[in-house]
């Protein structure tokens, strides 16, 4: 008799993060077939996690927002937080594509309404994800959706300036 050899569960490789807790922070609902992605480098010092936003610089390397709206900021899809993103020192932007997108990573200190314009900057404590566009800030999506924790928006293919 041949011997056969079973696969024991010893040889099972541990998974680094807890795949049944949903990670709300991005959760793409629409548009995902036509989302154009690129990754791009990091600058030093500098982590944003998926769902928040990074503002690509002249140099062509990433950073998190500053306290003025700039149109060079993108939603980012993969963050530092990954491990391949750490090996490769990028991360993966999503740089021209109408998207519908589920977040909880928003300014919960303001109240938002559906139709709302939403940008990215600073407020004080270093954020990368969304508040309200003031008049004459880019903005760079749409609430369609107020939920208990959570947004719905629209994610424009540029960043506009609100009038």
């Amino acid at each position: 008799m041949s011997g056969i050899v079973g696969i024991s569960d010893i040889r099972t490789v541990p998974v680094g993060e807890d795949l049944t807790k949903e990670a709300l922070n991005l959760e793409i609902l629409r548009g995902l077939e036509k989302m154009f992605r690129v990754d791009k480098k990091v600058g030093s010092g500098v982590s944003v996690k998926s769902g928040e936003f990074a503002v690509l610089g002249n140099d062509g390397m990433l950073s998190r927002p500053g306290a003025t709206p700039v149109a060079e900021t993108y939603l980012v899809f993969a963050g530092t937080d990954r491990f391949d993103s750490k090996a490769t020192g990028q991360c993966t932007l999503i740089m021209s594509s109408a998207l519908i997108v589920k977040t909880d990573l928003y300014d919960k200190t303001q109240s938002y309404n559906v139709g709302d314009e939403l940008t990215s900057k600073d407020r004080g404590m270093g954020e990368a994800d969304l508040t309200k566009a003031a008049s004459g800030e880019f903005a760079l999506g749409k609430v369609t959706e107020v939920g208990s924790g959570y947004i719905v928006y629209e994610l424009y293919s540029a960043a506009h300036v609100k009038a």
